[in-house]
C-alpha cells in the first residue's frame, strides 16, 4: 500500500509540474537580466492585498536564476514618496532576496507614479546601483499599481523607455487603462496585464514570467555586440613609405579592436596581377597571434605586371567572407573590406565592387597613391579616403552607424505600411534575428510618425498575430526598440491566412488605418518558403481593398507564389534573395523602390492620366472594339474588374458618332455582341451599357470570337484608326493565329491582354507584336495597365507635327553590363521611332559619357530614322567611371546654332544613368536648363534620386527604374512627354476671313486652304469644343458656313471650298465689319459662355475699301473678338498691326503662299488663347516665413500681382481676397474689399515681410472664414484657394485642407524649392492642382499654366431631355358611339389636365442647375384590336392638345395588352432621342395574362425606356397587378398611383423627377420633403353658363340616417326586395394636422424594385474552419540517468621540430660604391652594413665547414581549445517528504482512500500547479 501511495504522489507531482514545463524552459534561458519592481504602496491597497503582492513577488523570484552574474532584482515602493527598498546590487542570492521581499513594509499614502518612474531612472538603472546596461544586459521594469496616478506619467515613462528599459505593467482593479498604456512598452497586449483584484495575481504569474523571460532573451540577442569581420586587401605595388604607414596603423588598429575569435576578426590579402591571401578571418584566435602575423607580412610586388583590382574583388566576394573561413554574416556581423590602392586598376572594378557590396560588405577605399576618383569606382558611397591611415576607420569599424531617413524616403512621408513576417520553424532563431535586423533597417529609413508614416507588424506561422497595429506607436524609437525584441515562435506557414488577417484586423480604421482619408496602404510580405494554404484569393482581396503588396522571398520561397501575391508589375513589387544574409543589402533596394512608388502613385499617376487625356483629345477619330472573355473560369468580381477597365477608356477619349466610337463583344463558347459602334453616342450612355453587361460563363473559343470580329470592325465611309482590345483569362480551345492575322491584315491594331492562366505565346499570336501583348497575374491588376495602352494609342497623334531637337546623353560606365547597354540602345531606337525624323522636323543627337565623353553624332547629321538607328547600333561602350556633370557641360554646346542646334525650337535632353555621379551635376544642369533645354533624367538601379532631380529640375521629369528591363515601359511615357504641346486649343469660336481678291491665283488659294486645314487639324471640332466658320471677301463678302453649321472636323474640312471664291478688290474694312455679326449667338457664337472668339484674317495686299481698318477691328475687339492678322507677300505690315490692335504676337507674315502651309507651327500663342474666367471667388494664401528672404518675397508679390492681373476683378465677376501666414495667419483683405484689380494690386505691393515659422495647417483653418457670405463670398460661384509656400508645414495640414475641400473649395498649391509632394498632395487632394518650381525665379514660367488651371472650367450642365408618353386603357364594353375617351371617369376628367400640367416641367435636377427642364409630352390611343386611333409627337405642354385628347371620340374599348406596350416601344424608338423616356398609362386593369405583360414590359425596358408608371382609374380590377408590370420607379415603387389619390399630379411628377435624376445625374436615391399642409378653400368662382343637359348620373352617395321615428302599427309582412346597389366609396377626407414625431421605426423603407437576376455563379470556397481544441498534454517522460564521465584524452606530443622557413624580407636599397681603402688590420666584428651593389659573378668558392647548431626555437602556439562537452542530463526530482506528525488528532480525520481520491481530484484539472494536501 505504501509503495502505491509513493507512486501516486510521484505522478501527482509530475502532473503538477508539467503545466510550467514550457515556462521553465524559457526562463532557464533567460539567465541574465536586471529587473526592477516598482510597487504601488498607496493606502488604497490595504494590508491583505499588499501581502498578495509580497507572495506574488516571491513566486516570481523563485523561478528566476538569481545571482550576481545572472538575474539581479531591485525593488522600489512608492506612494506620495518613492522609497528605495533594495537596489540591484543589494541581494546576490535567492535566499536573501526572498527574505527581503517577505519583510517588505507597507508604506501607505498617495499614488505619484510619474515621480516614482523618474526615481527608478535616476537611482536604479545606474551603474552605481548595480545596473549592467553598459555590459549589454537587458533592463526590465515591472510597475504594479491599483489606481490612477496623481501626477503625469507620460514624459517620465517615455524617458525610461528611451534608456532601453523594457517596461511591463500590472494594473489592478481601478487602474487607469490609458495611463497604464502610456507607462508600458507597446503593444499593450504584450506588456500590460489588467486584473480585477490582487487575488488574481497568482493566476498572472506564469503569463507574466513567460513574457518577461522571452523579452529578456530577445533583448539580450538584440543587445549582443556584433563586433565585425574586416578584411584588408593591399595593393602589392604601393611604395615602401606608404606600406610602412599602413602596417603601423594596422598594428595599432588590431590592438584597439582587441581582435579575437569571439570579438573583431580580421583577414589580410594583397593583390597585383593575382590576389594572394595572407590569412583568413579564422586563421588566428588571439590579438597576439594576429599582431605577429602582420609583423611578418611583406609585400610581394610584381613589376611590369597589371594591377588587377577587379580580379581581386571578384576573388574577395567568393573567398574572404564565407562561413568556412570565419565569416559571420549569418550571425548579423557587419562585414568590411578595406582596399588600400596605389593607383588605377588595369581591369574593370565597378561590377565586381557592386557585387561584393550587394553581399552586404562595406567597401572602404584607402589611397596609397590612387586618386579619389579611382577609389570612388569601387568604394561604397562616402567611404573613399585620400590617405592610407587606417586609424581613420576606427570609429566606422567599432561604432554601429545610426540609420537615418534615406534621401529617397524623405518625400514618401505619408503612408500606412504593414510588414507581414513569416516566423515559421524553417527560419530558426539566428535567421529570424537577421529578419529583425532587416526590419529595423527598413523602418529606420522611413519618416515614421502618427501623421506621417505609420507602421504595423503581423507575424504568422499557422496562426497570425498582430504584434503592432498602425496606431500602436507614436514614437519611431519605440517602434525600432520593439522590432529588436520581436517575438519568434516557429510553426507552419499559412501566408494566405495572414493576408486575410491583415485585411480584416490591421487595415481598418479602428486600428489606425487612414485608407478612408486617402492615405496609401502598403503591405510587405517577408517569407522563406511556400505557403501551406492558398494565397491568390487572399492577395486579390487585399489588393482590391486598395493595398499595394510587395513580397520579399528568401531562400526557398516560391517565385510564382510571390508574384501571385504582389501588385502589378511584379518586377517593381517582388524581391528575392538566396539567403538571409542577403537581406541587409536588399534593404536599400526595397526602400528605394517602396518610397519611389509611394511618391509616384501620388505625383505621376494623376499627372500621367491628365497627359493621356490631353494627348487623346487629338485622337479625333477612331473605332475601338473590346472583346471580353465571358468564360466560366472568370468570377463575378473579375468580370467587374474588366468592366471598370473598359469604363476608364471611355472617360479618356472624346466619344461621339463623328469622333471615337466604341463597340463591345463578349465571348465564351460563341461571341455575343453587346453593342456595336453606332449604338451609343456619348460616354455616359456607353458607361451605362457597360455596367449593364451580365456575366454568363462558358468555354473559351477566342479564335471563333476573333473571326466574328472581322465583320463588325467595318470602317466608316472613310478610313479611321481601328483598334481591338482582347481581354482573356485562359488558353483558347481553338486556333487564334489565322483569324488574328486576318484582322491585322484589315488594318486593325490588336492589343491582347492576358490574365491568370492565359498563354503568353498565344497573346503574341493575337497581338502580332510583343509590345502589344500584355500579361497580368490577376484581374485586379488591369487598372494598372490602362495608362500604358492609352498612351500607346494616343502617342502617334500627339507626336504628329512635332518639331524640335532631341539629344540622348547615355551613361557608358563599366558598371553597365553588355546586355544592359544593348537594352539602352533599344530604348533610344524605340523613342525616336515615334517622331518624323526630317530636315525640318525632328533632329536627334547622341553622346555617351563615362569618365570622358564620346559624341556619337550631333543634331542634324541624320535625316532618317533608319540612319539614326544604324548609328545607335554601332555604338561601343566606353567602360570607365561616371562623371555626369562633366558630360552635361560638354553636351550643352551641341544645342547651340553653331553646333547644328535650333535654339528657337523645343530642345530636349534625355539623360540615362545607372549610378551616382562622381562629380557635381547641379551647376551644369542649371546652366543647360537656363538655355531653354528641357531635361529628362532616367535613373536605373543605383542612380541617386537627388542627383536626378538636380539634373532635370523637376520631379515631373524624373524616372527611376529598378533595372534596365523596365526601360521598355518608359518608351511611350517619355515620347509622349516630349510631344506634349505647350498649348492646346480645347474650346474656341474661330472664323477664317479669307482674301479672295484678283491678286490671288488658284494655286495660291490652295496654299491658303491647306493652312486652314492645318489649323482645323490642331483642334477638336465639336458642338461643345471648337467651332469654325468661313467668310471670303473681295468686293463682296460671302459667308460660306457659320459657327453652328458643322460639329465635326471632317464636315468642316469638306466644307472649305476647293475652288477660289468670287474675285475682286480687297475690301478688308467692309469684311471686318461684316464678320462681327457672325460671332453672335444667332450664328453659333458662344460669347455669353466666355468661349474665346478669334477672327483669322488672311490677306496678300493692302486694303482698298472705304471703311477704316482701325475702327472696324476695334469694334471686334470691343466685343471680345481677338483679331489675328496673317499677311502674305505684298500685305502691309502696318495694316496687319492695325487689325491686330498693335499686338505683335497676333501678327504673322510669310514671304510666299507656300509658307502658309507650315505657318500653324509658329502660332502656338494663338492656340494658347483661353477664355476669361466668368465668375470666381479667388483667395491667395502667401507664405511670409523666415526661410524666404526679402528679394524672394518680392518675387512672390510680383507673381501674385501677375495672376490677379489675368482676371476680370469686379463685383459681378471675380472677387479676390488675400492673407499671409507664418507662425500665425495675417488678414490682408477679404473678398468684398476691392472690386477693381488696380486696388488689389496696390495693396499687394504695399505688403511687408515679417518672417517666422511655417504653420500651414493653422493658416488653412483660418482662411476658411474668407469664404463666408459676410466676407464677400457668393453662393453657386466657384471657390478657389491658392497657397504659395516654400517649405513643409510645422503642423498638420490634412484635416484643415480636407475641411476646405469638403465645402467645395478647390485648393491649389504652388511649392517653391524641395518641398515634399505628399504633404502638398494632402492639401490639394489631387496632383493636378499642385505646381512645383525649383526656385522663386521659376514662378514666372508657370504663370500662364496656373491661370489656365485656376480659371474654373465651367462645363455646360449635362443636357437632360425628358420625353413622356401617355396612354389610356379604358375597357368599357358598353361605350355608346361618339362617347369621349374619358366618358364615365369623372376623376380622370377632373385630374388629367392637372397631371399633364404638373409634369410639363421638372425642376431642381441636381446636375442641370436651377432652371427647370421642360418636358416633351406625347399621347397615343389604341383601339380594340391595337390599331392606332390617335397619336401626337413629343412636344412641349399644350392645354389644347390635352383637351383634344380628352374629347377624342371612341367607338369601343381600349385594352392593356402586349400590343399597347409594343406600340409605345416603337413610338419611343422612332420619335424620341431624349435622355429620359417615361411611359404613363392610365388603366382600369390588365386585360391579358400578367406573365405575358411582364415579359413585354422587360422588352420595353431593354429598348431604352427609363420607366413605366401606371395610374389606376376608378373601379380598377385588381390594382395590385398593375404594379407588377411597372419598372424604373426607384425606391417609391411600393406606392400605388391612382387617379383619385390626393395631389395625384404631384405624385406622378415626383416619380418622373426621381427617374430623371437617376438617368441624367446618376443620383440613385432622392429624398423629398413631406407633402405640404392642404391650403384653405378658395372663394367660390363666378357662375358659369348653363351647360348641356347631362346624362343620367350615377346614384348619389348614401345619406345620413335620420332620427328614429315613432313606431307605427305593424303591417303585414311584404315580399323580400332585391338587394340595393352598393354605394360609391366616399371621397378622401382632409388631412389632419401633422402629429408629433414618432419614435424611430424598426424597419427601413423597402429598396428599389430590382430586376430578376440570372443565377449566380458558384460561391467561393469558404474559409478553413478554426482549429480544434488542443488535446490534453501527454505525461512527461521519465528523466534519463546521468551519463558516465568520459575517459581523459591522450596528451599531445611535444613539438620540437622547427617551423617552415619564413619568406625572405624585402631587399633594402643598395648603397653607393665606396672608394677602395687601404688594407687595414683585423678589426672587431662590426655592425652589418647595407647591401652594396651587386658585383660581377665571382668564381665558385670551396664548400665551407658546417655551422654550429642553432638555438632551440620557442615552443609553438597552443592548440585551439577543445569543444565543450555536452551537459549531463538532469537528475530526477526528489519526492516531497510527508508532513510531520500533527499535534492532536482532528475530528475530521478520513480514511486514506479518501485522501488519495481528493488529491487526484485536485490535480486532474489541466495546468493546475499542486502541492501535497493532507486532509484530516
Amino acid at each position: 500500500m505504501k509503495g502505491r501511495t509513493s507512486l501516486l504522489l510521484f505522478l501527482i507531482i509530475a502532473t503538477c509540474s508539467s503545466g510550467s514545463a514550457a515556462l521553465t524552459t524559457e526562463c532557464e534561458n533567460a539567465t541574465l537580466a536586471d529587473i526592477v519592481f516598482l510597487v504601488d504602496g498607496s493606502t488604497s491597497i490595504g494590508n491583505s492585498n499588499f501581502q498578495e503582492v509580497r507572495s506574488f513577488l516571491r513566486s516570481l523570484i523563485k523561478v528566476l536564476d538569481i545571482g550576481p552574474d545572472k538575474v539581479r532584482i531591485g525593488l522600489a515602493q512608492y506612494s506620495d514618496e518613492t522609497v528605495q527598498e533594495f537596489l540591484l546590487k543589494d541581494h546576490t542570492n535567492k535566499k536573501s532576496l526572498l527574505t527581503a521581499v517577505e519583510k517588505l513594509p507597507y508604506r501607505k499614502g498617495g499614488t505619484k507614479t510619474g515621480e516614482a518612474i523618474e526615481f527608478l531612472l535616476e537611482n536604479y538603472f545606474t551603474e552605481d546601483a548595480g545596473s549592467r546596461a553598459k555590459q549589454r544586459v537587458p533592463q526590465i521594469a515591472v510597475v504594479i499599481t491599483d489606481g490612477d496616478s496623481q501626477d503625469n506619467v507620460t514624459a517620465s515613462a517615455q524617458l525610461l523607455r528611451q534608456h532601453r528599459v523594457i517596461v511591463f505593467g500590472i494594473g489592478v482593479g481601478a487602474a487607469n487603462q490609458k495611463t497604464m498604456e502610456s507607462i508600458t512598452n507597446r503593444p499593450p497586449e504584450r506588456f500590460l496585464s489588467s486584473i480585477n483584484n490582487y487575488q488574481d495575481l497568482k493566476t498572472l504569474k506564469d503569463r507574466l514570467l513567460q513574457t518577461v523571460c522571452v523579452s529578456v532573451q530577445d533583448q539580450r540577442q538584440a543587445l549582443a555586440d556584433r563586433f565585425g569581420d574586416t578584411f584588408f586587401l593591399v595593393d602589392s605595388g604601393i611604395s615602401l613609405g606608404q606600406f610602412s604607414i599602413f602596417k603601423k596603423d594596422l598594428l595599432k588598429l588590431i590592438n584597439e579592436l582587441n581582435v579575437g575569435a569571439s570579438s573583431y576578426r580580421i583577414g589580410l590579402a594583397q593583390y597585383g596581377q593575382e590576389p594572394k591571401t595572407e590569412f583568413y578571418l579564422n586563421t588566428f584566435q588571439t590579438t597576439q597571434e594576429t599582431l605577429a602575423a602582420v609583423k611578418r607580412f611583406r609585400l610581394a610586388p610584381q613589376p611590369n605586371r597589371p594591377r588587377n583590382l577587379g580580379r581581386a574583388l571578384k576573388y574577395a566576394s567568393t573567398h574572404f567572407f564565407t562561413r568556412e573561413v570565419g565569416g559571420r554574416a549569418h550571425q548579423g556581423t557587419p562585414q568590411s573590406l578595406v582596399v588600400v590602392s596605389g593607383g588605377e586598376s588595369d581591369d574593370y572594378v565597378s561590377e565586381p565592387a557592386q557585387k561584393i557590396q550587394n553581399a552586404a560588405v562595406t567597401v572602404y577605399g584607402m589611397s596609397a597613391g590612387a586618386s579619389v576618383k579611382d577609389l570612388m569606382l569601387f568604394a561604397s558611397v562616402g567611404y573613399a579616403f585620400d590617405s592610407p591611415r587606417l586609424l581613420l576607420l576606427k570609429d566606422f569599424l567599432m561604432t554601429e552607424q545610426k540609420e537615418n531617413i534615406t534621401e529617397d524616403c524623405k518625400g514618401a512621408n505619408v503612408c500606412d505600411i504593414v510588414f507581414i513576417v513569416d516566423e515559421s520553424r524553417s527560419i530558426g532563431n539566428d535567421n529570424f534575428q537577421l529578419v529583425r535586423t532587416f526590419l529595423h533597417s527598413v523602418v529606420s529609413g522611413l519618416d515614421v510618425g502618427p501623421s506621417r508614416v505609420r507602421v504595423g507588424i503581423v507575424t504568422y506561422n499557422t496562426e497570425s498575430t498582430a504584434q503592432v497595429y498602425l496606431d500602436t506607436f507614436d514614437d519611431k524609437d519605440e517602434v525600432l526598440q520593439f522590432i529588436k525584441i520581436l517575438p519568434y515562435r516557429g510553426g507552419g506557414t499559412n501566408t494566405g491566412a495572414a493576408l486575410n488577417f491583415t485585411l480584416k484586423e490591421i487595415f481598418i480604421e479602428e486600428k489606425g488605418s487612414r485608407n478612408a482619408k486617402g492615405v496609401q496602404q502598403v503591405a510587405v510580405v517577408i517569407t522563406d518558403g511556400e505557403s501551406q494554404d492558398k494565397v491568390r484569393d487572399a492577395a486579390i482581396n487585399l489588393r482590391r481593398a486598395g493595398v499595394t503588396i510587395y513580397t520579399v522571398g528568401i531562400e526557398n520561397a516560391n517565385k510564382t507564389e510571390l508574384e501571385e501575391m504582389a501588385s502589378h508589375p511584379s518586377d517593381k513589387h517582388v524581391f528575392t534573395v538566396d539567403s538571409f544574409t542577403e537581406l541587409k543589402p536588399l534593404k536599400l533596394s526595397l526602400q528605394k523602390v517602396l518610397c519611389e512608388n509611394i511618391i509616384d502613385r501620388v505625383t505621376s499617376v494623376g499627372t500621367r492620366e491628365t497627359s493621356n487625356r490631353e494627348a487623346c483629345v487629338q485622337k479625333d477619330e477612331a473605332d475601338i472594339f473590346f472583346l471580353m472573355d465571358d468564360s466560366g473560369s472568370i468570377e463575378n468580381l473579375d468580370f467587374e474588374d474588366m468592366k471598370t477597365f473598359i469604363i476608364k477608356f471611355l472617360r479618356t477619349f472624346h466619344i461621339g458618332p463623328e469622333h471615337v466610337r466604341v463597340g463591345l463583344v463578349k465571348y465564351a463558347d460563341s461571341p455575343t455582341i453587346e453593342f456595336n459602334m453606332t449604338a451609343y453616342q456619348d460616354a455616359r450612355s456607353l458607361e451605362k451599357a457597360v455596367l449593364g453587361i451580365k456575366h454568363e460563363g462558358g468555354g473559351t473559343e477566342t479564335g471563333k470570337a476573333l473571326l466574328y470580329m472581322g465583320k463588325h470592325l467595318t470602317s466608316r465611309d472613310h478610313k479611321v484608326p481601328e483598334y481591338l482590345i482582347v481581354i482573356t483569362d485562359g488558353e483558347s480551345s481553338d486556333e487564334v493565329k489565322a483569324p488574328a492575322e486576318q484582322l491585322r491584315a484589315q488594318g486593325v491594331i490588336v492589343y491582347a491582354i492576358g490574365v491568370k492562366d492565359s498563354n503568353k505565346m498565344e497573346l503574341e499570336e493575337i497581338a502580332g507584336d510583343p509590345k502589344r501583348a500584355i500579361y497580368v497575374n490577376n484581374f485586379d491588376a488591369l487598372k494598372s495597365i490602362n495608362n500604358d495602352i492609352i498612351t500607346d494609342i494616343c502617342s502617334e497623334d500627339a507626336c504628329r507635327d512635332v518639331q524640335g531637337d532631341i539629344f540622348f546623353l547615355t551613361d557608358s560606365s563599366e558598371s553597365i553590363s553588355e546586355k544592359d547597354f544593348q537594352k539602352m540602345k533599344e530604348f533610344m531606337k524605340s523613342v525616336i521611332s515615334k517622331y518624323a525624323i526630317e530636315q525640318t522636323e525632328v533632329h536627334v543627337g547622341v553622346m555617351q559619357f563615362s569618365t570622358n565623353h564620346n559624341l556619337e553624332f550631333p543634331l542634324g547629321r541624320y535625316n532618317s530614322t533608319d540612319d539614326i538607328k544604324l548609328a545607335i547600333d554601332n555604338m561601343e561602350q566606353m567602360n570607365e567611371g561616371t562623371l555626369t556633370g562633366k558630360a552635361l557641360k560638354e553636351v550643352s554646346q551641341y544645342f547651340d546654332a553653331s553646333r547644328e542646334g535650333r535654339p528657337g525650337m523645343r530642345q530636349s535632353l534625355i539623360v540615362i544613368t545607372d549610378g551616382e555621379a562622381k562629380d557635381q551635376v547641379k551647376g551644369p544642369a542649371e546652366a543647360l536648363r537656363a538655355k531653354g533645354v528641357v531635361v529628362y533624367a532616367i535613373g536605373i538601379a543605383d542612380a541617386n534620386t537627388t542627383q536626378l532631380k538636380e539634373i532635370s529640375g523637376s520631379l515631373d521629369r524624373v524616372y527611376v527604374e529598378r533595372n534596365f528591363d523596365a526601360l521598355k515601359d518608359l518608351e511611350r511615357q517619355v515620347a509622349l512627354k516630349i510631344c506634349k504641346k505647350d498649348c492646346q486649343m480645347r474650346k474656341a469660336d474661330i472664323i477664317f476671313l479669307v482674301d479672295s481678291s484678283t491678286s490671288i491665283n488658284p494655286s495660291q488659294y490652295e496654299n491658303m486652304r491647306k493652312f486652314m486645314e492645318s489649323v482645323v487639324n490642331q483642334t477638336t471640332v465639336s458642338e461643345d469644343q471648337t467651332r469654325f466658320g468661313l467668310i471670303s471677301f473681295s468686293n463682296v463678302t460671302v459667308s460660306h458656313f457659320t459657327l453652328k453649321a458643322f460639329d465635326s472636323k471632317l464636315k468642316v474640312l469638306a466644307a472649305i471650298p476647293d475652288k477660289k471664291p468670287q474675285e475682286g478688290n480687297t475690301y478688308t474694312g467692309e469684311a471686318l465689319e461684316y464678320s462681327l455679326e457672325f460671332f453672335s449667338a444667332q450664328h453659333g457664337g458662344r460669347r455669353a459662355r466666355k468661349v474665346p472668339q478669334i477672327l483669322m484674317v488672311i490677306t496678300d495686299g493692302e486694303a482698298n475699301g472705304y471703311l477704316d481698318l482701325k475702327e472696324t477691328s476695334d469694334a471686334l475687339r470691343n466685343n471680345g473678338v481677338v483679331v489675328v492678322s496673317i499677311g502674305v507677300k505684298n500685305a502691309s505690315i502696318h495694316e496687319l498691326k492695325t487689325m491686330a490692335g498693335g499686338d505683335a504676337s497676333k501678327v504673322f507674315y510669310v514671304d510666299d503662299f507656300e509658307g502658309l502651309e507650315t505657318l500653324y507651327r509658329n502660332m502656338s500663342n494663338v492656340f494658347c488663347i483661353k477664355g476669361a474666367c466668368e465668375k470666381a471667388d479667388l483667395v491667395f494664401l502667401l507664405d511670409q516665413s523666415g526661410s524666404i528672404n526679402i528679394s524672394e518675397y518680392n518675387v512672390i508679390k510680383d507673381f501674385t500681382t501677375d495672376l490677379v492681373n489675368s482676371f476680370d476683378v469686379s463685383e459681378d465677376f471675380v472677387h479676390v481676397g488675400l492673407a499671409q501666414f507664418s507662425d500665425e495667419p495675417k488678414d490682408e483683405f477679404y473678398l468684398n474689399k476691392y472690386f477693381h484689380k488696380e486696388d488689389c494690386i496696390s495693396h499687394i505691393q504695399r505688403m511687408e515681410h515679417e518672417g517666422g515659422n511655417t504653420y500651414i495647417g493653422k493658416a488653412l483653418v483660418h482662411i476658411k472664414n474668407y469664404f463666408e457670405v459676410s466676407r464677400g463670398s457668393r453662393r453657386e460661384i466657384p471657390k478657389i484657394l491658392v497657397l504659395i509656400s516654400d517649405g513643409d508645414s510645422h503642423d498638420e495640414v490634412r484635416e484643415a485642407a480636407s475641411s476646405l475641400r469638403d465645402v467645395g473649395i478647390k485648393v491649389f498649391a504652388i511649392a517653391v524649392g524641395d518641398v515634399h509632394p505628399l504633404k502638398l498632395h494632402q492639401i490639394t487632394g489631387t496632383p493636378e492642382r499642385l505646381f512645383r518650381v525649383r526656385n522663386f525665379n521659376d514662378l514666372a514660367n508657370i504663370k500662364q499654366k496656373v491661370v489656365d488651371e485656376l480659371c474654373p472650367n465651367i462645363q455646360p450642365p449635362p443636357a437632360c431631355s425628358i420625353d413622356i408618353a401617355m396612354g389610356f386603357d379604358i375597357s368599357r364594353e358598353d361605350r355608346a358611339p361618339g362617347e369621349m375617351l374619358i366618358s364615365g371617369h369623372a376623376k380622370l376628367q377632373a385630374f388629367l389636365p392637372e397631371i399633364v400640367r404638373y409634369v410639363s416641367s421638372v425642376q431642381g435636377l441636381c446636375c442641370v442647375g436651377p432652371d427647370p427642364v421642360k418636358t416633351n409630352i406625347a399621347f397615343q390611343v389604341l383601339g380594340r384590336d391595337g390599331q392606332r386611333l390617335y397619336d401626337t409627337n413629343f412636344e412641349p405642354y399644350s392645354s389644347d392638345v390635352v383637351l383634344k385628347v380628352m374629347n377624342l371620340q371612341m367607338s369601343g374599348p381600349s385594352y392593356f395588352k402586349a400590343a399597347l406596350l409594343k406600340s409605345f416601344k416603337e413610338m419611343f424608338k422612332v420619335h424620341s432621342k431624349a435622355n429620359v423616356k417615361v411611359l404613363v398609362i392610365f388603366s382600369d386593369g390588365l386585360d391579358e395574362d400578367v406573365m405575358n405583360l411582364e415579359q413585354e414590359s422587360e422588352l420595353l425596358r431593354q429598348s431604352g425606356v427609363s420607366a413605366l408608371l401606371t395610374v389606376a382609374l376608378e373601379g380598377t380590377r385588381d390594382p395590385g397587378q398593375l404594379q407588377m408590370v411597372e419598372f424604373g420607379r426607384g425606391f417609391g415603387y411600393m406606392l400605388p398611383l391612382s387617379v383619385g389619390m390626393q395631389s395625384v399630379g404631384s405624385a406622378v411628377l415626383k416619380q418622373i423627377d426621381s427617374v430623371s435624376d437617376r438617368e441624367c445625374c446618376n443620383v440613385m436615391c432622392k429624398c423629398s420633403g413631406h407633402e405640404g399642409v392642404r391650403g384653405s378653400r378658395g372663394p367660390p368662382g363666378s357662375k358659369g353658363p348653363s351647360g348641356q343637359k347631362g346624362r343620367l348620373g350615377f346614384p348619389g352617395e348614401e345619406g345620413f340616417s335620420g332620427e328614429r321615428g315613432r313606431p307605427g302599427p305593424s303591417g303585414p309582412q311584404g315580399l323580400e326586395g332585391c338587394p340595393g346597389a352598393r354605394g360609391h366609396k366616399g371621397s378622401r377626407g382632409f388631412s389632419g394636422n401633422r402629429g408629433q414625431g414618432g419614435a424611430d421605426g424598426l424597419d427601413g423603407v423597402d429598396g428599389e424594385q430590382g430586376l430578376t437576376g440570372t443565377d449566380g455563379a458558384q460561391g467561393e470556397r469558404g474559409e478553413p474552419g478554426n482549429p480544434g481544441i488542443p488535446g490534453i498534454r501527454g505525461e512527461a517522460g521519465l528523466t534519463g540517468q546521468r551519463g558516465l564521465r568520459g575517459d581523459p584524452g591522450e596528451p599531445g606530443a611535444d613539438n620540437t621540430s622547427p617551423g617552415a622557413k619564413g619568406d625572405p624580407g624585402n631587399p633594402g636599397l643598395p648603397g653607393l660604391s665606396g672608394l677602395d681603402g687601404g688594407a687595414g688590420g683585423d678589426g672587431g666584428l662590426g655592425n652589418p652594413g647595407p647591401d652594396g651593389r651587386r658585383g660581377s659573378v665571382g668564381q665558385k668558392g670551396l664548400p665551407g665547414d658546417p655551422g654550429d647548431p642553432g638555438l632551440q626555437g620557442s615552443p609553438g602556439a597552443s592548440g585551439p581549445q577543445g569543444s565543450r562537452g555536452e551537459n549531463g542530463g538532469r537528475g530526477p526530482k526528489g519526492l516531497s517528504g510527508f508532513p510531520g506528525p500533527q499535534v492532536g488528532a482532528s475530528p475530521h480525520h478520513r480514511p486514506p482512500v479518501f485522501v488519495q481520491l481528493n488529491l487526484m481530484w485536485l490535480c486532474s484539472k489541466p495546468d493546475q500547479h499542486c502541492g501535497l494536501v493532507v486532509l484530516q
